[in-house]
């Protein structure tokens, strides 16, 4: 199979939301007609009420409800409101697919994001942006599935066993999950750079023109699998990622150290979202 072959099933394609692509070129905007933002918002029923459901939602709750998604700007703040719009329309916007743990899957991506979205901020990164790649970084593997789900379930078994998925994927359809997801970054008018990061998420450094972008979501991958090991602790959780990653972006250990409990809370707020 050709990878043009994925994107010809366009029936079956999921479509990103109107507002949530404007709000990913809002990031790097300086002067966002917020209410604005929050009045397109409020135009997808299904969002709008998601979003609101999340704000009020024991992670995020305020001292009084919030009814209104100008009120939530005010509570929570532009940033947090555009993390659950985006979260809120990007989980959405793919079909239930047969054989498929699609809670699993979005628990896991939100981990991700949530991981990203903190280096970002000790790096000094666009945190939104980061929060974003996290996000959609393994997106190829669930339109493998709405596409070849009988497939792609096979595959997800023989990975249980312990088998390498990309090469899996390689091997039974030609590509693999990374390129279906940069690909699909690419048609969903993704900034350049969210694209590259995906396409290089596992080796940033021999690809530099994958940016920040590409290390910190490297490193929010290698974190989540150091917090899955049996027994750790934080100095052992931060010297198991890739110290080359970690010098490039000019994180410093002991300062990851000492803040690695937000990444577990940061983790744990993303877990509403899946309700």
């Amino acid at each position: 199979m050709k990878l043009e072959a994925v994107f010809e099933q366009t029936h079956r394609l999921p479509t990103v939301p109107k507002v949530v692509q404007e709000l990913i070129d809002s990031f790097n905007k300086a002067d966002i007609d917020i209410s604005a933002i929050a009045a397109r918002v409020a135009l997808d029923q299904v969002i709008a009420a998601k979003t609101l459901r999340l704000a009020n939602s024991a992670h995020f709750a305020p001292t009084k409800r919030i009814g209104s998604l100008n009120e939530a700007v005010m509570v929570l703040g532009f940033s947090t409101l555009r993390t659950l719009v985006l979260a809120s329309g990007i989980t959405g916007a793919f079909i239930t697919t047969p054989g498929f743990d699609r809670k699993s899957f979005w628990r896991h991506s939100l981990d991700i994001a949530a991981y990203a979205r903190w280096l970002a901020r000790l790096s000094g990164e666009d945190t939104d942006a980061a929060f974003t790649c996290g996000l959609t970084h393994n997106i190829g593997e669930l339109l493998i599935h709405v596409v070849s789900p009988e497939l792609a379930v096979h595959i997800d078994r023989s990975v249980e066993k312990g088998a390498d998925r990309r090469i899996l994927e390689d091997n039974n359809i030609g590509f693999d999950y990374i390129d279906v997801g940069a690909e699909l970054a690419r048609r969903w008018n993704f900034p350049e750079a969210f694209r590259l990061a995906i396409l290089h998420q596992n080796a940033p450094l021999r690809n530099p023109e994958s940016g920040p972008l590409g290390l910190i979501l490297h490193l929010a991958i290698c974190l989540s699998e150091s917090f899955a090991q049996p027994a750790h602790t934080p100095e052992s959780i931060v010297d198991n990622l890739p110290q080359a990653e970690l010098a490039a972006l000019k994180l410093d250990r002991d300062l990851l150290v000492s803040k690695l409990a937000e990444a577990q809370i940061e983790a744990e707020k993303m877990e509403d979202l899946l309700g």
